[in-house]
This record gives C-alpha cells, structure tokens and sequence, in this order.
C-alpha cells in the first residue's frame, strides 16, 4: 500500500519545547498534545503502487458463519436441541466480538505525530513519535499502525513506510516512537497515518486514514569524520593533483589516515591564510619558505585580500550527474561546508542555482541577502541567513535542462570587484560554459573557481587535461571526494529500550 503524499500546513503549532507537533482526528479535527514512547515490530519496506491492504477482513469465513448461525437457528426452531442451542449461541457472540468492538474502537480515534527536531543534517538520525487515541477502552482488538514519509526534493518519490502493532487492551493510550536512520538530503514529507482497527480472531479489518502532515527538512552536510579531515584537505588535494601530474587524487572517504593528511597539507604548502600565486600579486606576499622546499608558489592571504562577494552557484543539470541523486546530495554538502566556512570569515554571501526556483524562496534568500549588506566584520554573518540558504539547498532538486550561461548573467547582476563565483558541478567533460562564465566574471575583476564531485579514487588522463584547459581559460579546478558513507540506506529502527507504552 502506497502512503498518500499530503503538503504540510504552513502554520504548526509548536510545544512548549518548541518541538513541531502535528495531529488531527478520525474526523478531520486537530488533536491534543502529543507524548513520548517507544516502539516495537518494525517493518521498513518499500512497496508498489496499487497494492491492496495487507490486512483485510474474511468476507468467506463470515460466509460459512452465517450459514452456520442459519443452520443453528432452523435446528433449534424445528428440534430444540443442545447441541443446536450451543452453536447458536457461539456463533451469535462472534459478530459482538470481532465486528461490535472494532467499530467500537474506531469511534473518536485519533493520532498525534511529534517530531522532536524537525531539521536535521544528511545522514542524521531523526525520531519521530506517534500517539495514538481512542475515546472508549475496548479489550479484544489489536491496533496495527503504518506510517511513512516521502521525500519531495528526489527525483524517484519512492515512500519509506513504517509498521507497528499492539494489543492495548483496555487503555486508550498508545505511544510509538521510532528512529529514521540516514536520512538524506530533501524535504521529507509525511501524509495519512493509516490505523487498522482487527479483532483477535482475525475476522475483521477496519481501516481507518487520519490525516496528520508533517515535515521533516535535511539540509545537505558531509559525513562528519570527512567534514572534519575536509576543513585541511580541501585545498591541499586541489592544488597536488593541479602542481604535479603524476599526483594521484587521494579519497577522503574514511581510508585517509591521519598523518597522510598532515604529509599532504605540508606539501600542499597552502593553510586558511594562503592561496595560490596569481599574476599580479606583490612579492612580498609571496611563502618563499615553501617555494625554497619545492612546494610551488603561494601568496599569504591577509584581511584585507579576503573576497568583497561569494557567490555560490550550483549545477541542477541531471545529466552532469549521471542522474545520480547522491552525487548532488555530494556536491551540495561540499557546498554547504564552503558557505560555513565564508559566513565563519565574515564574507557576504549569494546562493545562485541552475535551476528556476520558485519566485517565495528567491525573495526571501534577496531579502535575508540584503539585510547583511555591508557587514565586513569577521564573523559578523547572521546565521538566519544561513539557515535560510541551507532549507535552499535541501530544497533543491535535479532538472532536465542544462545551466544556461545567459541566464546566470541574469542572475549575478552586477559583480562586485574583488568576488569569486564558486560553481559546483560533478560535469568536468563539459568545460565551455565554464569558460565564458570566467570571461565574464573576468571582466568584472573577478575569478571562478569549479569545483567538481567525483567519485574517481584516481584522476585520470582525461580529467588532468580538461584541468589544464580550464586552468588556462583563468578558471581554478578542485576535485572533491564522493564519500562512501553516503551510500548507506535509509531505514527505520525502533525507538528507545521500550518498545511501547499504553495508557489508561
């Protein structure tokens, strides 16, 4: 059974703890408060379209029992026997237990959905938590629970459905809580919660759809581990597979050692106050030190040669990613690290992306954009903004037409001297309209730098000499990782050491 997708109500009612809290009842009303629980018998599973419920009630057992209670009722009107009068009765008190009480146990049934931290990064852990209502304490029924979430932001809406089933006997309280493991990158939307309502002989289904939206958003970051190796190395990689050609491009998906990074950054000779030499720049500035060691030549960045603009640009083409949606989650947590690190040094920032997005979002990353107009002190970048470019990028999806050139220059406007356009793509085949963005960027005295998402452990022949090309047309080439942890699937777990809680 495919869960319906329902968009989420803009305005949520928040607890006290400012946890997203969102519910209604069987008859479309809002509920109350949600709890906290546990959860037991978790199926995750991914099914078809169009496939019937799982559960369902016995249409041919209650057939034969019907004609049974017939059969009953003529042999006790014509002979009045024992035997008779005991399979009448039997055969009359199943309806009143298994079609009476689950029709009881529907009435006023409602579920609350809490979702404790309602933004979370790529690969996190998010809990969510369901409660579930009944007005009256009906015994001999089970309850069985199926939810799930979907994300809007992939190209395949492929559901992740969740399962739980409970006796609650005579409580009319029921929590479940449960854990999604993996997330990735995109706005998760959650749609009807589906309760089926059984008896204990397994006679009778009642389903029952509560409509309860909810929205989970994951903003695209790194593994944690690579992040944290990524803050030295992501330069230092560039710049040894760009100086020297038989460098071979080091993965740093979690088989980089330690003192292998700090060998590679001292031979890089580059830190977060260096860069490499440009036509132009004073002597003075330059690391002799590292130049006299072989290690190339370098300029000691000060404060005052820290870019007036960044500008990040992303590629949306699906093709430029082999329409592998992991491969831009990549290169959109690469992204996120970059603006980190440029709010961190005070540097205002613009997110442009190759794709149309829609007219509310670009408006208020313009506005949030243009309130940090003129803020130059170090560190001084308000992390609203952040956020807000973050829930952008999480937001952001795979489109089947190619970046336009023309319609980037639409959307730079006027640059200002000094910036750099940082343009992140996982297409390194296609360099010409790379090229005539640094023209114009040129033109205006300032450069781009192309950062590509590969999931090559070694450059090869190919990607140096499309390197050195681009690198000749004024643009400078980082190659980044793909880290291998982002292959691991999304799966729900049950949550906490109980598994649930009932109460009266």
């Amino acid at each position: 059974m495919k869960a319906e997708r329902k968009v989420p109500n803009a305005s949520q009612p928040e607890t006290a703890k400012g946890h997203f809290l969102q519910g209604s009842n069987s008859d479309g009303d809002k509920a109350g408060d949600g709890q906290n629980g546990a959860s037991d018998l978790v199926t995750a599973s991914v099914e078809p379209a169009g496939r019937p419920l799982v559960y369902r009630t016995r249409w041919g057992a209650w057939f034969i029992i019907t004609a049974g209670w017939a059969a009953s009722l003529a042999g006790v009107l014509t002979r009045g026997g024992a035997v008779e009068t005991f399979m009448l009765i039997v055969l009359s008190l199943l309806p009143v237990l298994s079609i009476v009480m689950p029709l009881l146990s529907t009435i006023g049934l409602s579920v609350i959905r809490v979702i404790p931290v309602a933004k979370i990064k790529d690969g996190d852990e998010a809990v969510v938590k369901l409660t579930l209502k009944r007005s009256s304490a009906v015994p001999f029924v089970w309850l069985a629970v199926h939810d799930g979430m979907t994300n809007a932001s992939a190209a395949e809406k492929t559901p992740l459905d969740y399962r739980y089933i409970v006796m609650p006997l005579l409580r009319k309280e029921v929590e479940i809580s449960y854990s999604v493991l993996a997330v990735r990158r995109g706005e998760h939307q959650f749609g009807q919660v589906r309760v089926t309502v059984g008896d204990w002989l397994g006679l009778t289904a009642i389903h029952r759809r509560l409509e309860c939206p909810g929205t989970l958003i994951a903003v695209p970051a790194l593994p944690e581990e690579m992040g944290r190796r990524a803050g030295r190395l992501h330069g230092a990689v560039a710049e040894q597979a760009s100086g020297d050609s038989s460098a071979a491009y080091i993965s740093d998906s979690g088989e980089l050692s330690e003192i292998t990074a700090d060998k590679l950054l001292q031979q890089a000779g580059i830190g977060p106050d260096s860069r490499p030499y440009r036509e132009g720049d004073s002597m003075r500035h330059i690391n002799w030190r590292a130049a006299a060691k072989g290690r190339g030549m370098f300029t000691k960045q000060h404060m005052l040669e820290q870019p007036a603009e960044i500008i990040m640009i992303t590629d949306t083409f699906s093709a430029a990613y082999s329409h592998d949606g992991r491969l831009f989650d990549a290169a959109l947590g690469w992204m996120a690290r970059g603006m980190e690190r440029a709010a961190a040094e005070g540097c205002e920032v613009r997110l442009i992306t190759g794709a149309t997005e829609a007219e509310g979002a670009a408006k208020q990353d313009k506005k949030a954009s243009s309130s940090h107009k003129g803020e130059k002190k170090r560190g001084s970048v308000s992390g609203e903004q952040k956020k807000a470019l973050l829930e952008r990028l999480a937001k952001l999806r795979l489109a089947k037409r190619a970046v336009s050139v023309d319609s980037l220059r639409t959307e730079l406007g006027g640059l200002k001297p000094g910036g750099i356009l940082h343009v992140y793509t996982a297409d390194w085949k296609s360099g010409q309209s790379w090229t005539r963005l640094a023209a114009y960027a040129a033109d205006h005295n300032c450069r781009v730098e192309l950062h590509v998402v590969t999931k090559q452990s070694v450059l090869t022949y190919a990607m140096r000499e499309q390197q050195r090309l681009l690198e000749q047309a004024g643009l400078l080439v980082n190659w980044l990782a793909y880290p291998e942890r982002m292959n691991a699937q999304t799966q729900t777990v049950e949550g906490g050491g109980q598994h649930a809680r009932v109460r009266s």
